[in-house]
């Protein structure tokens, strides 16, 4: 019986130290060391454990992209990274990681003017949800503002300016926040994680081969049939079938 005693009490000493690895915020701890000291695999497979847990955070997936980055995984550090920013679409730490990738991969030249490029910039950066809560903010204070003119029915050049001005900033304020909601809901986009993929002209391999696309590529998610996801290049006019696991959509 002492022997029984002494040996589950060894059995649990050796087992303790594994079971505070699975603890998330050990594991957290052991992958951050990881990726310090330069293991990038240990710390990819420890934050991958964390990602089949459940967790997600703009961390995490920040910290997956530098990690495969790291690993010479272009195409999967570009995917973590635009998760990244969906839920942390002001962090310029994400942002500036995103360019970085970007600046790696082939893609076509953007030929459009600087005005262009600063709209669409902006009108990106500032997700749907977020300027719905702007527009809503504006039109409290319009609410506020009309209740004052009818208040003093009326009286206040200041007053019926800013309110008149509160009026416009709503309008534009929600129309920007419903298309932004409208492309969120209906287009989906995705990145290309395999070394090459092979766009075919249908979904399955007896279908030829239209064009190929690089790993980290931006691609727009057009459907999905089995094993196989329809993408499209809009800037190419390209429209094509890859394998699915080619192919991370977006979070």
């Amino acid at each position: 019986m002492k022997r029984i005693f002494i040996l589950t009490g060894c059995l649990l000493l050796f087992l303790a130290p594994l079971a505070a690895a699975d603890k998330p915020g050990q594991r957290l701890a052991q992958a951050r060391a990881a990726y310090d000291r330069g293991d990038y695999a240990r710390a990819a497979a420890d934050y991958h454990w964390l990602l089949d847990q459940g967790w997600e955070s703009a961390e995490l997936y920040y910290n997956l992209g530098n990690t495969e980055f790291k690993l010479n995984h272009p195409g999967r550090a570009m995917a973590y990274y635009r998760w990244a920013i969906k839920k942390a679409p002001f962090d310029d730490d994400i942002r500036y990681n995103l360019r970085h990738v970007r600046s790696f991969i082939r893609q076509p030249q953007d030929r459009s003017g600087p005005l262009t490029k600063l709209g669409r910039d902006l009108f990106n950066r500032f997700p749907g949800p977020i300027m719905a809560a702007a527009a809503w903010m504006a039109y409290l204070i319009l609410t506020i503002l009309t209740g004052g003119l009818i208040i003093t029915r009326g009286r206040g050049t200041f007053l019926r300016w800013f309110a008149a001005a509160s009026g416009v900033v709503f309008l534009f304020l929600a129309a920007w926040a419903s298309v932004r909601l409208m492309i969120e809901k209906k287009v989906c986009w995705g990145v290309v994680v395999a070394s090459q993929a092979e766009a075919r002209n249908g979904p399955g391999p007896e279908y030829q081969v239209g064009f190929t696309v690089p790993e980290g590529r931006e691609v727009r998610i057009l459907g999905r049939e089995k094993e196989w996801t329809a993408i499209g290049l809009p800037r190419e006019g390209y429209k094509g079938w890859v394998l699915a696991q080619e192919v991370w959509a977006d979070r």
